[in-house]
């Protein structure tokens, strides 16, 4: 008995030493379970608490550059809802540029009214959908600006490179994300080409708003004006090559998106046979998840 008292003491630092072992370990296993999962994991795990949400928010801003990029050429910022978890509402608005006059670009397009636009999509079979009878191809394009519907591009592309990159924020992980180049082209070359029929079809249906007699000739007029720029289209597109890099940050507590940022390269030849470039950049800012 003896011995065994005097041995006490002795047992007792030893127990407590593997038990410290063992917490420790336990700290440090924990610790290290997020870094177990691979860059496809994180994307899958994030993507699950995504779909789980009915309520979000974001905001976002769109840059586009053309030519060497020595300056940004236009920019607006927009502000998405989703409720319910399938209905959304994004809102935009140009930004003004130097001297506080807006893109000449994004007014011919139709962007830069001064009240802004406002689109309603609906979530249809994985895809958005613009709720609205008219023939819009701007609406249409607005889709291309839709964070939820840049995340969904990315889980149902075919092929793509997710990565890991370094020197996150406390509390994040950051993901890039290279889509690959064949299949981003083909994607976006058949969305520009069904944007291209929505301004034939928007053109058709305004028509109906003039008088009979001058139909016909407005519907010649038009018919040319639509061949000529569908020719232009289809040269350019033939050429044109496409990449799309994202770079997705996760809150490692909640798992979810915090920002999505998104950069679309298009090397292009106009009609003239002129090499072009286009940068779209875009960066989105989550919250109000519910």
């Amino acid at each position: 008995m003896k011995g065994i008292s005097r041995r006490w003491p002795t047992y007792k630092y030893r127990l407590g030493k593997v038990i410290g072992g063992l917490l420790v370990t336990v700290i440090l296993a924990s610790c290290g379970i997020n870094e177990a999962r691979t860059p496809e994991q994180w994307f899958d795990f994030t993507w699950s608490g995504l779909a789980g949400c009915d309520t979000l928010t974001f905001r976002g801003l769109a840059a586009l550059q053309r030519g060497n990029g020595q300056g940004l050429e236009e920019s607006f910022s927009y502000t998405g809802r989703l409720q319910e978890h399938k209905e959304l509402s994004i809102r935009g608005e140009p930004v003004s540029q130097r001297g506080g006059h807006l893109a000449g670009h994004l007014q011919t397009a139709g962007l830069a009214q001064p009240n802004g636009w406002e689109a309603k999509l609906r979530l249809e079979h994985g895809n958005w959908q613009v709720q609205s009878d008219d023939h819009n191809a701007l609406l249409q394009g607005v889709v291309r600006l839709n964070p939820l519907e840049q995340l969904e591009e990315i889980r149902m592309a075919a092929k793509k490179k997710i990565t890991s990159e370094s020197g996150a924020a406390r509390g994040t992980k950051v993901l890039r994300i290279e889509m690959d180049p064949a299949e981003a082209t083909i994607r976006l070359k058949d969305r520009l080409l069904s944007e291209m029929e929505l301004m034939r079809e928007a053109g058709l249906a305004k028509l109906e708003q003039v008088s009979a007699s001058q139909q016909e000739q407005l519907r010649d007029e038009l018919s040319q004006i639509w061949t000529t720029g569908s020719k232009q289209l289809s040269v350019m597109l033939e050429q044109m090559k496409a990449t799309v890099v994202y770079h997705l940050t996760i809150d490692r507590k909640s798992g979810l998106p915090s920002r999505l940022t998104s950069e679309t390269t298009l090397n292009y030849l106009s009609p003239k046979g002129v090499p072009q470039r286009e940068v779209l950049r875009t960066d989105n800012r989550f919250g109000g998840y519910q």
